[in-house]
């Protein structure tokens, strides 16, 4: 009797899954999230400018210029930008007012810059102009004015793709014919980081069993066999556990410091920058990352506290600024020392939660 009734739960549940193939199969939704990351390639950028134009003699083309420009920012892997923009400059002359001089001209401009990038984002380099036709207004040698300077900007992310810069230029006309001429500007510059959008995939959840699973599942129970002695229960989650980047990635994967200083150098910073690339690309390896920060044992405890803080901190920080920001810092000071102290002064990773050790190996193998 139980085999006949077992025989007709098997054919309704071979019906049912025949008409409803999708109530047993999940399906991966992909879509694109933000993740603050350091631009790299080129971006473009729209740049504002105001400020004032003055003169050594001639007030009476003294006035205030203001330009519109589309620039394209080249963001090198060393930490150099440059920009090239096309755009047009007007300048209103205050003191043309009563005389035969023009009261304002408006022209196309070409601009080159090229800048330095601090670890805390600020951009300080050359910057150069070309106003086409205006060099008889700005009492220029030749058709075309041409103005070289210094540019300071600081750069901030106003989302993790939108960025602006925003900051202050000052030119000198460099064909001048008799006097000096100096152009003083406030800068803005808003630019769009594509890089800062990555592709995310996630599972739907499954649907409930159909009846064949559940008779199936009722066929297994009893036909199982009891162990002959209690098995311990797998706990959730007891496969994770913490890895130091050393063991996977091999000697030399520490971040190496000079004798009291936590600056880190442009090899480790690309090195992290990686790291945090590698991180962004696979978040389900790791639940997040530990910086431990080392000093080795030639100041008081509670300078090597201090120190191994600071560079655990600044490991941080990088990898917080390339779009990874689960990522805490911890000090050492000088616990686990070598004995060696050019490799007691280092900032290890340790990442917490591995779920899969083997693919972690894998996506830590391009680093360099």
């Amino acid at each position: 009797m139980k085999t006949i009734i077992l025989t007709a739960l098997l054919s309704v549940g071979l019906t049912a899954q025949a008409n409803q193939d999708s109530a047993t199969t999940s399906a991966l939704e992909f879509s694109k999230e933000e993740a603050q990351t350091t631009p790299r390639g080129v971006l473009p950028f729209l740049g504002l400018g105001g400020g004032y134009t003055g003169y050594e003699t001639n007030g009476a083309t003294e006035g205030t210029p203001s330009t519109i420009k589309l620039l394209g920012s080249l963001y090198m892997e060393s930490p150099w930008v440059m920009d090239l923009g096309y755009g047009v400059s007007n300048q209103q002359f205050s003191q043309s007012t009563g005389t035969t001089n023009d009261t304002a001209i408006t022209d196309g401009a070409l601009e080159f810059a090229a800048r330095y990038i601090s670890e805390n984002r600020w951009q300080f380099g050359v910057v150069g102009n070309q106003l086409y036709n205006q060099g008889e207004n700005y009492t220029a040698d030749q058709a075309d004015a041409h103005f070289v300077g210094l540019q300071l900007l600081k750069e901030f992310n106003m989302t993790p793709s939108w960025l602006a810069r925003l900051g202050v230029r000052a030119q000198a006309l460099t064909n001048n014919t008799e006097q000096q001429v100096g152009m003083y500007m406030i800068d803005l510059q808003i630019g769009w980081n594509p890089s800062a959008y990555k592709p995310s995939v996630r599972s739907t959840a499954a649907a409930e069993p159909t009846v064949m699973e559940e008779v199936q599942e009722d066929i297994t129970y009893q036909e199982r066999v009891e162990p002959a002695r209690p098995v311990a229960a797998v706990e959730a989650g007891s496969a994770l556990k913490d890895v130091n980047m050393n063991m996977i990635a091999g000697a030399g994967s520490a971040i190496q410091f000079r004798s009291s200083q936590y600056a880190i150098s442009g090899a480790d910073n690309r090195k992290l920058q990686q790291v945090a690339k590698v991180l962004n690309e696979n978040p389900d390896l790791v639940e997040r990352v530990e910086i431990h920060g080392y000093a080795d044992a030639t100041g008081t405890d509670e300078i090597n506290q201090r120190i191994s803080q600071a560079r655990a901190d600044s490991v941080k920080n990088i990898l917080e600024r390339n779009g990874f920001t689960n990522v805490e810092a911890v000090g050492k000071g000088a616990t686990d020392s070598t004995g060696i102290r050019s490799q007691d002064r280092r900032a290890e990773l340790v990442f917490v939660g591995v779920k899969d050790e083997e693919a972690l190996k894998r996506a830590l193998s391009t680093i360099r």
